[in-house]
Order: C-alpha cells, then sequence, then structure tokens
C-alpha cells in the first residue's frame, strides 16, 4: 500500500473530537511577532518577511487539514434541527431504560435453594 491509499483510507475513515488538530495559536503568535518586528536593515526585512509568508501558508495549510478533519466527525452532516431531533429520541430511550431498570430493581427476587 502506497502513502496516498492510506491517506485516502484515512479521508474517509471517522475521527473523535479529540483527533482533530486545531492547534492553531503557536503558528499565529509566530507570524504576529514577526510582523511586530522592526528591522533596520532591509535584507533582514526581506528574510522576515519571507519567514512570515512561510508560516503564513502553513498556517493555510493547518485550515486545510482541520477542515478535511471535521468533515470526517461522526454526525457533522445533521444540521441543528436533525441534531436536536436526535438528542431528544436518544433522551426519551435513556428515560425509558432506566425507568425499565428500576422496574426490574423493584420487582421481588426469587430465592432459590438446592437442598
Amino acid at each position: 500500500m502506497d502513502n496516498t491509499d492510506h491517506s485516502e483510507q484515512n479521508n474517509f475513515s471517522p475521527l473523535t473530537v479529540q483527533e482533530v488538530d486545531v492547534d492553531f495559536l503557536p503558528i499565529v503568535y509566530e507570524i504576529i511577532r514577526s510582523v511586530e518586528r522592526d528591522f533596520h536593515d532591509n535584507s533582514a526585512k526581506v528574510r522576515e518577511s519571507q519567514d512570515c509568508s512561510l508560516k503564513v501558508l502553513e498556517l493555510q495549510r493547518k485550515f486545510d487539514v482541520a477542515r478535511s478533519q471535521i468533515k470526517r466527525l461522526p454526525g457533522i452532516e445533521y444540521n441543528k434541527q436533525d441534531q436536536l431531533k436526535q438528542f431528544e429520541i436518544l433522551s426519551t430511550q435513556l428515560r425509558l431504560k432506566r425507568e425499565l431498570l428500576q422496574r426490574y430493581r423493584n420487582m421481588c427476587s426469587f430465592e432459590t435453594s438446592f437442598k
């Protein structure tokens, strides 16, 4: 299996929220820090400008990766109304199952003794 097959396979496998990479702040901080610097030397300004451009491209790539990962989250295809309806259905199921468990707990237990 080559690398492209592996990445295509990963594009279809579902992710959890914890697996989505949304750690953008370090890159944003580096971009802001590089923009705030005041260089007196023109060559340093050009070099820093190029570094800043590379960091912006890196941030753009991280955004693209995060977008593709978010699309793989389960349930993302549902709108808010569908999610609320599903939540209501699951809440009702949970309530009914709890009531059923409570009913079974309160039933008389049958004792059997083998002598």
